[in-house]
């Protein structure tokens, strides 16, 4: 029973290391492998970031050459576009354009976009798209201004390279409670501020881009504050509010649990297939004795021998009274007798039908012959199966000589003990 508890104990803790060096292997390389994929996600929000700063670009050539259309104070809708007039003007054909701005827009950022308004300079009138009450308060000249120059966005078209658009911090929309971003972009004609676009993004578009991200990378990447490491960036464009992109601890070992775990059932069933493997190419499957022709190499090589040759006294007549099968289970209960006299150290081999070879390294002539006499009264002892057995047995202790010869004289003794009435022991 202790000793049932201890292999228990012992299997239980290799198991436990085997877990351990996995779980510490995977959450390493997946650590590593999310480190890597953190600089692409960012890459992502820079370069969707980019798309709608290029597309917002594009509408400042539209803007500059649109005609005008007469408008009431008052709000008009076109084409799905609120414009909101303070004062009877001529109002610029913006609708198409912006309709197909936020349409573009919104397809970049997979429907993150909040608001797309175009502000004049004069305040005379601006668009919407959607009019939002936020925006129904209006935008007056200082305002206008006041937006372009504290997001420093002034003059922008003597700008070749650079920034001549700004993404705002986040703040929450007053009304909705929505967190949200704004792109600005100054529209310039003749070095004179005509209007100033606001495109208001909702922020929750990194949360999306980054769940994405995970799903598809298969990556662990968090924007929380709480984690083991972590990355900042400035987005393009703006000075505030960078994204911040790390990896929780917790999150990385709960994801790296199950595969560590399966990892170590296949590890386990892989050396198991294998071990299956080779002990059935080098075991006889009836004796679980080594087989002759995997062993018999082994022997040849040597030059030092401390052997038995072992033989089932009058097999044949076993088999021919009761039995192939009878003789089978006779042969699998003398080898398992064979083996509860000898060491885990020494050879046991199927040398023949019912012969073997034990072979016992570092053993004196004295203690083989103790060893052969106790295999042999282990064998007649008892019956096997109702039948009286018996063994011949002839060994060898010899140095500095070839297996042939030593099998020679081995098989000599044996016959010698065979010849002298079986059920004995000679070792030479």
């Amino acid at each position: 029973m202790i000793i049932t508890v201890n292999g228990f104990l012992k299997k239980t803790l290799i198991n436990l290391k085997l877990f351990t060096l996995f779980f510490i292997i995977c959450s390493s390389a997946y650590f590593i492998y999310n480190i890597y994929h953190i600089e692409k996600l960012q890459n992502i929000n820079i370069t969707t970031l980019n798309n709608i700063y290029s597309t917002a670009r594009r509408f400042g050539s539209f803007y500059n050459n649109t005609d005008t259309v007469a408008l009431n104070k008052g709000i008009d809708v076109f084409n799905g576009v609120s414009v909101v007039v303070n004062t009877q003007t001529n109002v610029k054909r913006l609708s198409t354009g912006i309709k197909k701005l936020h349409k573009n827009i919104n397809r970049i950022t997979n429907n993150h976009i909040w608001t797309v308004a175009v502000f004049e300079t004069a305040s005379d009138y601006s668009h919407f798209s959607p009019l939002r009450p936020a925006y129904l308060k209006g935008y007056d000249n200082i305002t206008i201004n006041t937006i372009v120059k504290n997001e420093s966005l002034m003059d922008t078209y003597r700008s070749f390279y650079g920034c001549n658009i700004k993404l705002t911090d986040t703040y929450k929309e007053p009304g909705t409670n929505k967190i949200i971003r704004t792109i600005y972009y100054p529209i310039y004609n003749n070095k004179k501020l005509d209007s100033l676009l606001a495109i208001d993004i909702n922020n929750s578009i990194f949360n999306n881009i980054l769940t994405e991200f995970n799903k598809t990378e298969m990556t662990i990447i968090s924007m929380e504050n709480n984690n083991i490491y972590n990355t900042s960036e400035l987005l393009p464009c703006s000075t505030v509010d960078p994204i911040n992109l790390g990896l929780n601890i917790y999150t990385l070992l709960k994801a790296t649990f199950l595969p560590s775990l399966l990892l170590m059932f296949l590890y386990h069933s892989l050396t198991q297939l294998i071990a299956n493997k080779n002990f059935i190419l080098r075991h006889d499957q009836m004796t679980r004795f080594y087989r002759r022709d995997y062993y018999e190499e082994k022997l040849l090589s040597q030059q030092k021998f401390n052997f038995l040759i072992i033989d089932i006294d009058h097999f044949k007549s076993v088999n021919d009274n009761y039995g192939h099968e009878i003789g089978d289970e006779v042969i699998r209960a003398v080898t398992k007798r064979i083996s509860n006299c000898i060491r885990k150290q020494d050879i046991a081999i199927r040398w023949g039908g019912e012969e073997f070879i034990v072979s016992f390294p570092d053993m004196n002539k004295k203690q083989l012959v103790i060893k052969a006499q106790k295999i042999c009264d282990s064998i007649s002892r008892s019956p096997i199966l109702d039948i009286n057995i018996t063994i011949s047995i002839g060994g060898i202790c010899a140095t500095n000589i070839h297996f042939n010869d030593a099998y020679k004289a081995a098989d000599l003794a044996l016959y010698h003990s065979k010849n002298n009435g079986r059920n004995q022991v000679t070792i030479v």
